[in-house]
């Protein structure tokens, strides 16, 4: 048969998430039970190693004394028990039982019913005779004679109808004065209660040091764990993990800990995260602001130095700078909102707006991307006509900038297409722009709604999009208490979805 092996880490899984109160409370009962029990135990056994001291078959001392005068009386009525039987075979085998103990000793035994010996001790005279020659035997009397020279006890038993004499004669057997006797039985009783006083300390240190160590096991260890790990967090570890799982209070502060590491090292990341943004959009400015700057000191160097010496190249140059300051102009307004918006400046005027007003706004955008030869849909699937609580004017900021966007990425050669979609749910309504131009690859969708993030890294010209714009629409829809995002569409280019909480009427 395989023998199980047992993973000592397991053990106290099962008394793992008891709570604190409940294990100081069990150590406490446990240190008086396991200390009684013990006791109790120790207490019997005492009690039947002294019984053994009082009982006929171990008379143990041949000396005079309260402890033996009580072990001679008890082994006395014992014989005297044996002789109440009616069957005389059984009688003489329990007499011989009782008393072999004491003839072993050296003690004669003698027993008469009615002036006939019924037992007596196999040897060269009997007790009768013997104990005759220390002391006259009364046969009519009880009577005990302790000496120097033997012991001579002389009894009567009464059995059914029949008299018995019992004499025992034990020739070993010393008497001491009575101050010994005395120290003799003080001496026995100090060192018995000695004992017992002794077990009694061993016992109650034995069990303070067994509860010390469970407690010990089951409290201090996973403090241990929960400072080790502690420690290992204020060095900046925070990959550690305290390996300890209870539903307890220190499970629970094992818990708290583990999760403030996550926190710590979530919040690291992100201020990793947030410097790298940062550093990235520091150098988008830079790389953004210097080509229309160039732009701008080139053409003045151009007028400076006489270079349009035509009226027709003044004025173009002229022309080539304002167009040029006014990117600059465009693209400092649209990170000033940023900055606005991320700092939590810009208040909102909110107002009721139903989808068929935002529909009548939306169709007179038909004209103006006429004019960018682009195509211009609008398909409303609310069954309703649900209320928005917008900005009008930001939220038209928002689908502006959307479709510039959709303007700026269109395909070469190819007619564009815009289509506005309205979706209607229980809470909620969806819009999607959705355009046919040249999409964004999938790596990139998640950041086109980043600070200054372009996913065609190589366009230089800040007319072509700084990168704020979806950035301003996220912050925008989101300050609405909605959500935006993209995915590239069937027609190859790309959908903006913004979904926006209907408004509710609060009811008085």
């Amino acid at each position: 048969m395989r023998k199980r092996k047992i993973n000592k880490d397991t053990i106290p899984e099962r008394t793992k998430s008891f709570r604190i109160s409940t294990r100081i409370t069990l150590a406490s009962v446990l240190g008086i039970v396991i200390p009684v029990a013990i006791i109790a135990v120790l207490s019997t056994i005492l009690l039947n190693a002294a019984k053994k001291d009082y009982i006929p078959s171990t008379v143990s001392t041949k000396s005079y004394g309260i402890i033996n005068q009580l072990q001679w009386n008890s082994a006395i009525s014992e014989i005297a028990e044996s002789l109440d039987s009616d069957n005389e075979e059984k009688k003489l085998s329990e007499i011989k039982r009782i008393t072999a103990p004491l003839e072993e000793s050296g003690a004669l035994i003698y027993i008469e019913n009615d002036s006939l010996p019924c037992y007596l001790t196999e040897a060269e005279e009997t007790a009768l005779e013997a104990g005759g020659r220390i002391a006259a035997i009364n046969k009519e009397e009880n009577s005990y004679y302790f000496s120097d020279s033997g012991l001579v006890i002389t009894t009567h038993a009464h059995a059914g109808e029949a008299d018995y004499l019992i004499v025992i004669y034990s020739p070993d057997y010393t008497v001491p004065d009575a101050e010994t006797a005395h120290e003799s039985i003080e001496n026995s009783l100090t060192a018995r209660l000695a004992t017992i006083l002794l077990l009694i300390v061993a016992v109650f240190i034995i069990a303070i040091v067994i509860v010390s160590l469970i407690t010990s096991k089951t409290i201090v260890n996973p403090i241990k764990k929960i400072a080790r790990g502690a420690n290992e967090i204020a060095k900046g570890n925070l990959d550690y993990e305290i390996q300890y799982k209870s539903k307890n209070e220190l499970g629970e502060l094992a818990e708290s800990f583990d999760y403030m590491r996550k926190r710590l090292k979530r919040s690291l990341i992100d201020r990793d995260e947030a410097a790298q943004q940062q550093k990235e959009m520091i150098a988008g400015i830079a790389h953004d602001l210097r080509t229309p700057l160039t732009s701008v000191k080139g053409y003045m160097e151009g007028l400076r130095d006489g270079i349009a010496d035509t009226p027709e190249k003044r004025e173009r140059y002229l022309k080539t700078i304002y167009a040029s300051t006014c990117d600059m102009e465009k693209m400092l307004n649209d990170l000033l909102t940023v900055s606005k918006l991320e700092l939590g400046t810009i208040e909102l005027n909110r107002e009721k707006v139903s989808i068929s007003d935002f529909t009548e706004f939306a169709s007179q955008l038909r004209r103006e991307l006429a004019i960018d030869r682009f195509d211009f849909e609008i398909i409303n699937n609310s069954k309703t006509n649900p209320l928005l609580y917008v900005d009008t004017d930001r939220f038209s900021r928002v689908i502006d900038n959307i479709i510039s966007n959709s303007i700026k990425y269109r395909r070469e050669g190819e007619r564009g297409k815009i289509c506005l979609s309205i979706s209607e749910y229980e809470r909620s309504v969806i819009f999607e722009i959705a355009d046919n131009g040249m999409g964004v690859e999938p790596e990139s969708l998640p950041r086109i709604f980043d600070t200054l993030y372009r996913a065609d890294k190589a366009r230089t010209n800040v007319s072509d999009g700084s990168g704020l714009g979806l950035s301003v629409c996220k912050q925008l829809v989101e300050l609405h208490g909605g959500m935006i995002w993209a995915q590239n569409n069937s027609m190859g280019g790309l959908s903006i979805f913004i979904s926006l909480p209907k408004y509710e009427e609060k009811e008085d």
